[in-house]
């Protein structure tokens, strides 16, 4: 009977530890998996910025095989610069379908990221987007792609996931050890002092 009491104790101390700290690593998991949308489609926009300076190189002359395989690479539709306040298509290729949402990372505060992210995550459809940012090395005005909305939130899940089961793993090796340690400092001691009474 002791022997039952003392596991449901431990039970009941392991889940609620474990909670607590879930609670904790949302907390910390919704910024994060934001900020990984973020650093994503930063990339998307550097790689696309370097594949459009190859073709400004030169000077457009370029062979449509090599042009649809720099958009391959950068994993992009279309790449536009703006350059002392003109607007340049600089690679395109045919688009599967219509652009349905466009983000401009210029703009985004952390709540819209944040927004943006939980948005992206829970629609499973693949939609082509458009995003929106500054050129890097300041080689520029602007910079936009448009690009699938699918390898973005795979992307997004394998990340989330990994965190999840990180968190799980801290969490139950912070219970055991909060246990053992509140076991040790506090329920032996009143234990021995019960016994002497």
């Amino acid at each position: 009977q002791r022997t039952r009491h003392y596991w449901a104790h431990f039970l009941r101390f392991l889940l609620l530890t474990v909670a607590f700290v879930m609670l904790a690593e949302v907390l910390i998991f919704v910024p994060s998996i934001a900020r990984f949308r973020a650093d994503y489609l930063l990339l998307k926009l550097e790689k696309a910025q370097i594949a459009s300076l190859a073709l400004l190189a030169t000077d457009g002359m370029i062979m449509p095989e090599l042009e649809a395989e720099l958009l391959k690479n950068a994993e992009v539709f279309n790449v536009v610069l703006r350059r002392d306040d003109v607007r340049q298509l600089v690679l395109s290729s045919p688009m599967p379908q219509p652009v349905e949402r466009t983000y401009d990372l210029r703009m985004s505060g952390p709540l819209q990221l944040i927004s943006d992210a939980m948005a992206e995550l829970v629609d499973p459809q693949n939609r082509v987007i458009r995003v929106i940012g500054h050129p890097v090395q300041d080689a520029g005005q602007l910079i936009e792609i448009t690009m699938d909305s699918m390898p973005l939130r795979s992307a997004m899940l394998d990340y989330g996931l990994r965190i999840l089961l990180l968190s799980a793993l801290i969490s139950a090796v912070t219970a055991v050890l909060l246990f053992l340690a509140v076991r040790r400092l506090m329920v032996l001691p009143i234990r021995r002092v019960v016994r002497h009474m």
